[in-house]
């Protein structure tokens, strides 16, 4: 069943009416119906441009999760929007393109009164099994197409997702309807001077955003021990030139490594933008109180109260 504060929220993106649900469905006064699988409601069609992700985040679908001292997601989380629980708590949220829902897990831990999860890919079943809590519900869904009733969140927080989309600013803009007067919108986005520190990969990546995803994966875990191996042995100057030629994923954990990678060379779509150019788009907005975060590129901005 589709949690009542959810339930109050969701409009059918067809026309825009109402849905009400039982254990397999949610229909509409017009009679448009929508699937619920495994818990999650499904707007979306099983395949999309973001079927890599789909398989990424069902391979490594607990990596990402907070668990005894390890706070790695909590602390992203943190220096991407600049949130704290206190901003948190309370309010309704919505995790733009969640993934196995590593930073909706935080959300909730933080004790927001409801958030939602959306995923284009099958990543949102992932995300559904990990995250348990009864103010967390995740639905499959494009964000260019989202099936909520207009200024329903408090707070939105888009992390490493829109520059996977065919047009940042397009699915950025399409986010804004949901926030509700004086509520906070966080995206962050690839930085474009990794056009420069990751040069090599702009030959790599047209071969492997093409490739299957598990031939793929599967070359990456392969190569990414034996380069890690190699830059290990370099000295500073050649290291950095090897990073530059083929990005390669410096994460202590040798698994996230793996996973850190994959995601770089296999998205159909990525995109990277400037501090200035995101800005940009949250004052053609009318947004305010625009900050520019320290992790590049993340800014935040607030819908006029």
């Amino acid at each position: 069943m589709i949690e009542s504060w959810l339930a109050a929220i969701l409009r059918c993106p067809t026309c825009g009416e109402g849905l009400h649900a039982d254990e397999s469905r949610a229909v509409c006064a017009r009679r448009h119906s929508w699937p619920i699988e495994d818990g999650v409601l499904r707007f979306a069609p099983p395949d999309s441009y973001a079927r890599s992700f789909g398989f990424q985040w069902t391979r490594f679908n607990r990596l990402q999760l907070d668990t005894g001292d390890r706070r790695e997601s909590e602390e992203t989380l943190r220096d991407k929007t600049g949130l704290t629980p206190d901003d948190v708590r309370g309010k309704v949220v919505l995790d733009a393109g969640c993934g196995m829902g590593r930073f909706t897990d935080v959300i909730s831990r933080w004790g927001a009164d409801g958030v939602v999860g959306v995923d284009l890919s099958d990543a949102a079943f992932a995300a559904r099994r990990n995250v348990r809590g009864d103010n967390a519900s995740f639905i499959r869904a494009d964000l260019r197409c989202l099936p909520f009733r207009s200024r329903s969140f408090d707070l939105i927080l888009s992390l490493g997702v829109l520059h996977h989309t065919p047009s940042t600013r397009d699915s950025f803009k399409r986010l804004l309807p949901f926030l509700k007067p004086g509520g906070t919108i966080a995206v962050w986005v690839y930085d474009r001077h990794m056009n420069v520190t990751h040069a090599g990969s702009r030959v790599i990546r047209p071969i492997t955003s093409r490739m299957d995803p598990q031939r793929l994966l599967h070359l990456v875990q392969s190569a990414v021990p034996r380069l890690h191996a190699v830059k290990q042995r370099l000295p500073t100057f050649a290291h950095q030139a090897v990073n530059v030629l083929i990005p390669c994923s410096e994460h202590p954990d040798p698994e996230w490594r793996v996973l850190n990678t994959y995601d770089w060379y296999s998205p159909r779509y990525q995109w990277k933008h400037s501090y200035e150019e995101v800005e940009q788009w949250l004052r053609d907005a009318g947004l305010i109180q625009i900050e520019r975060l320290p992790f590049p590129v993340a800014v935040r901005g607030q819908a006029p109260p």
